[in-house]
């Protein structure tokens, strides 16, 4: 038995985001979780976990977690491009669950204090996108649009 998640309208989706409230809502909470996972180390447990792991590997894990930075926001991006299309309320909160796990992420690496906790989370949230993305039928139907744009106007 298996249990497919819908993230197009349809007579099965009683409950579609427009699309602007979708992509404001997904920023706050993309934003929200960020936040929480800067402050959810408090500042006496960070400094005695950097003054633990020394200054080399403070900056090596520190700059590991800008790139992954970089990367949720990558992902977040592909998600609101997803979210330009109506979304039942289904696909917004696994997008939104996935978006917020890989938000918090690079913010408990920073903190050093739960750095195995923040990796997890990030790649969590990033195979989450990318599983819910090339699963989402309207990705593919935004993609084979653009393609066949793209190709209209090389033939003109």
């Amino acid at each position: 038995m298996s249990i497919a998640v819908s993230t197009t309208s349809g007579p099965r989706a009683p409950w579609v985001a427009a699309p602007t409230r979708a992509r404001v809502a997904f920023l706050l909470i993309i934003l929200a979780a960020a936040v929480v996972g800067a402050l959810a180390t408090q500042p006496d447990i960070s400094a005695r976990a950097v003054a633990d792991s020394g200054a080399e590997l403070t900056r090596l894990l520190r700059a590991m977690a800008a790139i992954k930075v970089l990367m949720a926001a990558g992902a977040a991006a592909a998600v609101l491009w997803r979210l330009a299309a109506p979304v039942s309320l289904a696909g917004f909160a696994a997008y939104a669950v996935a978006g917020a796990a890989m938000a918090a992420g690079p913010g408990l690496i920073w903190g050093m204090a739960h750095v195995a906790a923040g990796a997890a989370l990030l790649h969590a949230g990033l195979l989450a996108t990318v599983v819910l993305l090339w699963r989402d039928p309207a990705v593919g139907q935004r993609l084979a649009s653009l393609v066949a744009a793209r190709r209209a106007r090389r033939i003109a």
